[in-house]
C-alpha cells in the first residue's frame, strides 16, 4: 500500500527581507507526532520558503496540504491553498493554528471567505491532525464523506453547508509524549544560512491576561518538557549555520524550577560550540528571584523581560494583569540589570483605561525603573483573546483600523501562475479614553524612546544625567517636546513616522489588500519597508546621526545652563563627549576603520563606568591619544548580521529592532603612548 504523501507548511514572506527567519517548529511538531503514530502509512516533507513548496507541488502532488495559521502568514497560505485547489482539487487542505477566532462570528466570517480550506485544526495540533489523517484514510481521502455524516474530529472545524461542525476538545498532551523533529532528521533542510533554530520546553501560560491567545482557560495548566532536550540542543548546536541565536517558544522561560537544568544544558552549549550567542525567549512574570539567577548563567545570552503592558492600576485591572506585581518585576529587573545581562519591558498602547497621562507615565515608570530596552507595541485584536469581543469592543468604544503587517508582502508563483500576497493586522487606533490625536502623540513619544533610549545609543548623556542627579526621562522629554524645531531632517523624520502612523491605514482588509496588489511592484522596490518604527529608528542611527548626536549634547548643555550647573569643565567634556560619541558609532558597520582623537578626558574610564562620571572624575589635565576600533568578538557579530539582515534599509532597520543590544558594536576606546 502506497503511503500518504503530507506536505505541512509554515510559510514566510521573503520579499527584500524574510518575515520569519526562525525553523518551522510547529509543523516540525505536527509531522514528528504523526510518524511515531503512523511511520508505515505517512511520507511527510515540511516547508519554509513559499519557492520550496511551489517546486514540490510541480514534482508530485500530496494528498493532504497543512499550513500553519500565523497572522504573518495567513493570506500567503490562504492563496497558495486556492492554487492548489485550482490545480490539484482532490488535494486536502488542512489548517491548523491561533489566527482562527472562536467566536461564532468570526467562524462563520471565516469559512464564508475561505472555501479552498477543507479543514482547521484548533487548539493543540498534533493528536488532531492524526486523528484526522486516519478518518481521511478511513474515506479514501472522500472530503464529502466526513462532512455529510458530520464526523466528530476531536479539535478540527469544518463547514457543511450552512453550518460550522466543531469537534469535541481533545485533552491537552504531555510534551514528553511528542518526540522531537530534530532528532528525527525533519528539520536538517532548514539548517542554512537564514533560519534560527527554535524549541519549546513548556507549553501553556499560568495567566490570563486579556490581550493574549494563551490567556483562555485551555492553556492555563503548563506542560514541561525535559527528556531529549539535551540531545536536542547538542544536535542544534552542531549543525546551525546562519544566525547565532536560538528562539525558544516558551511564554514564562526561568519561572519554574525545571528551568534551571534547561539552563544548565543551555549554558554547556554555549561552552562547548559557542552557541547560542542570544537567545530569544520571554522570561517569567512571577518568581523573578529564580528567574534572574537563571538568566544570569547564560553570559548575556538572555535579556530580562519586565512584561509590564501598563503600570497604571486602571489599565492593568480591565486586561486581568492585577495579579502580577510591577514592583516584583522592577526589582527583579535591577537585580538582573548588568553590562553583560540586558533587561526589556513591554508596553502595549491603547489597552482599555489607556491615555496620554497613563502611558507617558507608563514609560517613565519603565525607564526610570532601569530597564535597557522598552518595547512598545499597538493593541493588536487578535483572533481567541478576551479583548476582541463585540462587547468589550462596545464597551471601551474601541476604533480599529487595518495596517500592512511588516515585511509581509510578496509575489509568488505556483504552478505557472503568480499573485501578490500580503498579510495586514487589525489595530487600535482610538478608544473612549485616548482620542486618535492622543494615540498619535503617543506613539511619536514611542518613537523618541526608541531613539534616545533603546539600545544605550545615547549611553554618553544618560550616563551623565544620572551622575548629576537628573532624569533622563526628564531629558528625553524635553528634546520630545520640541522635536520639529531643531533641524529640517529631524523634523522630516517625525513628520514621515507620522504619515506611516496616520495615513496608511484600511478601514477593511479587502481595502489594503486590494491597494497592495496594485502597487506590488513599488513595495518591494521601497527599501524602507512598512514598519514605521523601525524606519524611524534607522533613519536616526543611519542617515542623520551626526545631527541627532549635535543636537543632544545642545539639548543638554542648555539644560545645565539653565540649572546653572554648565561651568568650563562641563562645557569642556560635553564638547569632548559629543565627539567621542559620533566616533564609536559613525559607520558602524564598517568594521576595519579606526578612529584616532586627543581628548583631555579619560574615555577609557568614563565608559567602563557606563558614563556615570563626573568630568573631574575623568579630567587628564592633558591629552591623550585614543585608538576607538572594533574587537575581533564585535567584528564577527558585524558579519553575521550583514548576512542575515543585508544591506536594505529595511533590513538594517530590522537589525536594530531585533538586536536591541546595539551598543555591544560600538567601536572600544583604548588610550595609546
Amino acid at each position: 500500500m502506497s503511503k500518504t504523501k503530507i506536505y505541512l507548511a509554515d510559510l514566510t514572506h521573503n520579499g527584500l527581507v524574510l518575515s520569519s527567519n526562525v525553523f518551522p517548529l510547529s509543523i516540525g511538531l505536527v509531522a514528528a507526532y504523526l510518524l511515531e503514530k503512523r511511520a508505515e502509512t505517512v511520507d511527510v516533507e515540511l516547508f519554509k520558503y513559499p519557492e520550496d513548496l511551489s517546486a514540490a507541488l510541480d514534482r508530485e502532488t500530496p494528498d493532504i496540504v497543512g499550513f500553519a495559521n500565523y497572522s504573518w502568514n495567513f493570506d500567503i497560505s490562504r492563496q497558495y491553498a486556492k492554487a492548489i485547489k485550482e490545480n490539484w482539487p482532490e488535494t486536502v487542505i488542512v489548517f491548523g493554528g491561533p489566527n482562527y477566532g472562536l467566536s461564532d462570528g468570526e467562524m462563520e466570517q471565516f469559512w464564508k471567505t475561505n472555501d479552498n480550506i477543507d479543514f482547521h485544526v484548533v487548539q493543540e495540533g498534533e493528536e488532531a491532525f492524526t486523528h484526522l489523517h486516519d478518518r481521511l484514510c478511513d474515506v479514501n481521502f472522500d472530503v464529502e464523506k466526513i462532512k455529510t455524516q458530520k464526523q466528530d474530529i476531536g479539535n478540527v472545524h469544518y463547514k457543511i453547508g450552512s453550518e460550522i461542525i466543531k469537534g469535541s476538545s481533545l485533552p491537552r498532551l504531555n510534551l514528553e509524549d511528542i518526540p522531537s523533529p530534530y532528532l528525527m532528521g525533519l528539520m536538517d533542510k532548514f539548517f542554512d544560512e537564514n533560519l534560527g533554530p527554535m524549541i519549546h520546553t513548556t507549553r501553556g501560560c499560568p495567566f490570563k491576561c486579556a490581550f493574549c491567545t494563551e490567556g483562555s482557560k485551555y492553556y492555563n495548566l503548563v506542560s514541561q518538557r525535559e527528556g531529549q532536550l539535551e540531545q536536542e540542543l547538542h544536535y542544534i548546536s552542531k549543525r546551525v549555520k546562519g544566525p547565532r541565536d536560538l528562539y525558544i517558544s516558551d511564554a514564562n522561560f526561568g519561572m519554574f524550577k525545571q528551568d534551571y537544568e534547561k539552563a544548565r544544558i543551555i549554558a554547556d552549549c554555549q561552552e562547548k560550540y559557542a552557541y547560542p550567542k542570544y537567545v530569544h525567549v520571554s522570561t517569567g512574570k512571577n518568581q523573578k528571584e529564580r528567574v534572574v539567577d537563571i538568566v544570569k548563567t547564560l553570559n548575556g545570552a538572555v535579556s530580562m523581560a519586565a512584561s509590564l503592558q501598563s503600570t497604571d492600576p486602571t489599565v492593568l485591572e480591565n486586561v486581568a494583569r492585577s495579579n502580577i506585581s510591577v514592583e516584583k518585576l522592577s526589582e527583579a529587573g535591577k537585580m538582573a540589570n548588568t553590562n553583560n545581562t540586558g533587561t526589556y519591558s513591554e508596553l502595549i498602547l491603547g489597552l482599555p483605561g489607556d491615555s496620554v497621562g497613563a502611558h507617558t507615565q507608563s514609560l517613565r515608570d519603565t525607564v526610570e525603573m532601569g530597564f535597557d530596552n522598552i518595547r512598545m507595541y499597538q493593541l493588536i485584536m487578535l483572533p481567541q483573546t478576551a479583548l476582541n469581543t463585540p462587547a468589550n469592543r462596545d464597551l471601551y468604544k474601541m476604533e480599529t483600523k487595518h495596517r500592512i503587517m511588516p515585511r509581509s508582502f510578496g509575489r509568488y508563483a505556483v504552478a505557472g501562475k503568480t499573485f501578490a500576497s500580503v498579510e495586514s493586522e487589525e489595530i487600535l487606533v482610538a478608544n473612549n479614553s485616548l482620542p486618535f490625536d492622543d494615540y498619535i502623540a503617543c506613539r511619536e513619544l514611542d518613537l523618541t524612546i526608541e531613539i534616545l533610549h533603546n539600545g544605550k545609543i545615547f549611553a554618553e548623556i544618560h550616563g551623565l544625567c544620572k551622575a548629576l542627579g537628573l532624569s533622563w526621562f526628564d531629558f528625553i522629554q524635553r528634546f520630545y517636546e520640541n522635536r520639529r524645531e531643531y533641524t529640517d531632517d529631524i523634523t522630516k523624520m517625525y513628520d514621515d513616522f507620522k504619515t506611516g502612523t496616520s495615513e496608511r491605514l484600511w478601514d477593511n482588509v479587502d481595502n489594503l489588500a486590494e491597494h497592495v496588489h496594485d502597487n506590488i511592484d513599488e513595495l518591494l522596490e521601497d527599501e524602507r519597508g512598512t514598519n514605521e518604527m523601525s524606519t524611524g529608528k534607522a533613519t536616526s542611527f543611519f542617515l542623520h546621526f551626526e545631527d541627532m548626536n549635535q543636537v543632544l549634547f545642545s539639548v543638554m548643555a542648555n539644560w545645565l545652563e539653565e540649572l546653572g550647573r554648565l561651568d568650563d569643565l562641563m562645557q569642556s567634556y560635553l564638547s569632548e563627549l559629543e565627539r567621542f560619541s559620533l566616533l564609536r558609532k559613525q559607520r558602524l558597520l564598517t568594521p576595519n576603520i579606526e578612529e584616532i582623537e586627543q581628548f583631555d578626558f579619560d574615555m577609557v574610564t568614563a565608559e567602563d563606568k557606563s558614563f556615570r562620571v563626573m568630568p573631574s572624575d575623568v579630567h587628564f589635565g592633558s591629552s591623550k591619544q585614543h585608538v576607538m576600533s572594533h574587537l575581533p568578538a564585535q567584528k564577527e557579530l558585524i558579519d553575521s548580521y550583514a548576512r542575515e539582515f543585508g544591506d536594505t534599509f529595511d533590513g538594517l532597520g530590522k537589525m536594530l529592532m531585533r538586536y536591541p543590544h546595539i551598543h555591544r558594536l560600538f567601536r572600544k576606546p583604548a588610550i595609546v603612548g
